[in-house]
């Protein structure tokens, strides 16, 4: 139909064109955004990660130098908290902010610019060139990223287009060209009619070319998601597929293009094989949070009943640390691990 876009460009224009979200300013925040990630709720995730980065720096050798690239960077709020927690590997480590938005870009180089830390520090627009030894990570990234949708018929399996006027966006379903179906009958072979699926192709090739950067290292990535596609056909589509603004779920991604952050479920199964897959909570728990928060543990059970402000401080310590790991909030995350090299 003349006029109508594909959903991965619906989306990417909704998010990231003149009039996007992004671009109008929405971000991350535990109070004052439009979302809160991981990285929000606190230094606490930051500081599990620096503690990775040391462990991988080790296992690789040492390398110098030893390259972190971020990929969705934003403002820099995780950059500057790991930036202030590294341990051995801090001589070695060139970290670099990749952010698609320039005004959160420019943002980010400023905010970690101010910190006047000792390592080179640089935000680009895209990833950068390799060959690199080091960590490709990036925490809520692929959900984010633009993707097809397709829906399964009596006919067979069609392809979500988006219809906008002055005043509505509105679906337009389509057969679905021969690769897609192709895919579609791979990846959810029993769906029934009606079922849904997102075809993430755009974080399957960012995460290939974040693995080709790498002659030796890692690729570390956290999101929500599923280990198969086939498990977001037996689901509502309006259950994976999700809208976010001031910090409230939403589940119509054509209401108000440019208002609202969209997101999806990443499928574990489009990805490129190998990695190895354990929940945030888990991963956490082998990174060392127990020791991270038992300070402030201790502290708190001694002045509970008559808290000081340093207790105070410790109680919020560990209501991150139980947020993090909460395995109906952000602890039922998925990590995946990638090695190479």
């Amino acid at each position: 139909m003349a006029g109508a876009q594909r959903f991965d460009a619906y989306m990417d224009e909704a998010l990231y064109g003149d009039s996007g979200f992004y671009v109008r300013g929405g971000h991350p925040g535990a109070r004052d955004g439009d979302f809160a990630t991981s990285v929000e709720l606190g230094s606490l995730f930051a500081r599990c990660l620096a503690g990775y980065l040391d462990r991988t720096w080790h296992e690789l050798d040492r390398p110098d130098p030893f390259v972190v690239v971020e990929g969705g960077a934003g403002r820099g709020t995780l950059c500057s908290n790991v930036l202030a927690h590294l341990g051995e590997c801090r001589e070695a480590l060139r970290y670099v902010m990749v952010e698609r938005v320039g005004s959160q870009c420019s943002e980010a180089e400023a905010r970690v610019g101010a910190q006047d830390v000792e390592q080179p520090v640089a935000a680009v627009p895209d990833l950068p060139s390799g060959p690199l030894v080091g960590v490709v990570l990036a925490n809520e990234l692929l959900d984010n990223l633009p993707f097809r949708l397709l829906e399964r018929s009596h006919d067979g399996w069609q392809e979500v287009h988006v219809q906008r006027s002055e005043s509505a966006a509105v679906e337009v379903l389509v057969a679905a060209g021969a690769d897609a179906v192709n895919m579609a009958a791979a990846l959810a072979p029993e769906a029934g009619v009606g079922a849904r699926i997102p075809l993430q192709l755009r974080a399957a090739v960012w995460m290939r070319r974040a693995l080709g950067l790498l002659s030796r290292g890692r690729v570390l990535i956290f999101d929500y998601g599923v280990r198969r596609t086939a498990e977001l056909a037996a689901r509502q589509s309006g259950d994976w597929l999700r809208t976010y603004r001031s910090q409230r779920r939403g589940h119509d991604p054509l209401r108000e293009p440019g208002t609202a952050d969209i997101t999806c479920e990443v499928a574990f199964d489009q990805l490129p094989p190998g990695a190895a897959l354990s929940s945030q909570a888990d991963w956490l728990s082998a990174a060392g949070i127990a020791t991270l928060t038992a300070g402030a543990r201790a502290l708190w059970e001694r002045s509970r009943t008559a808290p000081t402000a340093e207790a105070l401080a410790a109680r919020a310590l560990l209501d991150e640390a139980s947020a993090l790991t909460d395995p109906d909030r952000f602890g039922a995350f998925w990590v995946a691990e990638w090695r190479t090299g």
